[in-house]
């Protein structure tokens, strides 16, 4: 709370990344490109960067409405119970198994397996599979079991587990175990 009163939270929300103890970069998704830009998995080509971009922010379009409903206030918008209910339903039902298809036949046309295309995995990537990997299977009160299982997406299910069975993804995750936490 003190980092919002303060004015250190440029938007008054989490993620912020400091850079080099002067640089603050707030916002999911700016973050997300600036890291990758660093590590090299972002396209210099400008038609490839704009597949990736546009691979983005359709995740960011298909999380908009589990957004709204999971956190209603932060939007303005004030969902009684049946309404959070209906709006799921039509989420689960509808709105993602649409972006979830999209998505399968985005992965089926590429040749490297990657949402974009890309040679290497790119933030698209690594957005799409935190969502699906992560996200999906901790919103059970809006997805279903067979959408957070992803059983009607095998690409997709395929992505996730490229991405997480690469050696350094993998080398991360076994390092986070390992590590106690508070």
């Amino acid at each position: 709370m003190k980092l919002k009163e303060d004015g250190t939270l440029p938007f008054g929300q989490v993620p912020l990344l400091e850079v080099d103890g002067k640089d603050k970069l707030p916002q999911s998704a700016a973050i997300l490109r600036y890291l990758s830009r660093i590590a090299g998995l972002y396209p210099e080509d400008p038609i490839q960067a704009a597949r990736v971009d546009a691979a983005l922010d359709a995740e960011t379009d298909a999380m908009v409405g589990p957004s709204v409903v999971s956190y209603t206030t932060r939007f303005g918008i004030d969902l009684d119970d049946e309404m959070k209910e209906k709006a799921g339903k039509a989420i689960d039902s509808e709105v993602f198994p649409r972006h979830l298809g999209n998505l399968e036949r985005l992965l089926a046309s590429s040749k490297t397996g990657w949402v974009a295309g890309t040679a290497e995995p790119s933030p698209a990537d690594f957005a799409w599979v935190c969502t699906l990997a992560h996200t999906l299977p901790s919103k059970d009160r809006i997805f279903s079991a067979p959408l957070r299982t992803l059983q009607a997406y095998p690409h997709c299910q395929g992505l996730v587990e490229k991405l997480m069975g690469l050696p350094a993804i993998k080398a991360y995750y076994a390092a986070e175990q390992a590590t106690p936490h508070n």
